[in-house]
């Protein structure tokens, strides 16, 4: 089996790669969402906010998806050129954006856990 058979077999591995690690960041956040208990109001704005992060985070990587392979897709043999310290490099910048705004929100979490925590 030549890899000349599937064109698109490390692009399409590198889009999934991408995926998985933008869906690692949105399991954290709400992981990080589900630590503030949900009968108080900091719990109803950490599950709302949770929310929103997966949408955006499923939104970018569908952005990035569409805009880094895209051009890809349409052509075998610019997808068979495409080099895989590219590939690499692409699905690890989509994923590293989710996981900084993961971050970001994880610290925004935690101050809403600790204000729970603190009134009782």
């Amino acid at each position: 089996m030549d890899s000349s058979d599937y064109p698109f077999a490390r692009l399409y591995a590198s889009v999934l790669a991408a995926l998985f690690i933008t869906l690692a960041a949105v399991w954290r956040v709400r992981r990080a969402a589900r630590a503030v208990a949900a009968d108080s109001s900091q719990g109803r704005t950490a599950r709302r906010l949770a929310w929103a992060f997966t949408l955006g985070a499923l939104a970018w990587w569908g952005y990035a998806a569409y805009t880094g392979y895209g051009r890809f897709l349409t052509d075998a043999a610019l997808a068979q050129l495409m080099s895989t310290d590219t590939l690499v490099s692409l699905a690890l910048f989509i994923g590293a954006i989710a996981w900084g705004g993961a971050f970001m929100l994880q610290l925004v979490l935690r101050l809403l856990r600790n204000e729970q925590q603190r009134r009782g």
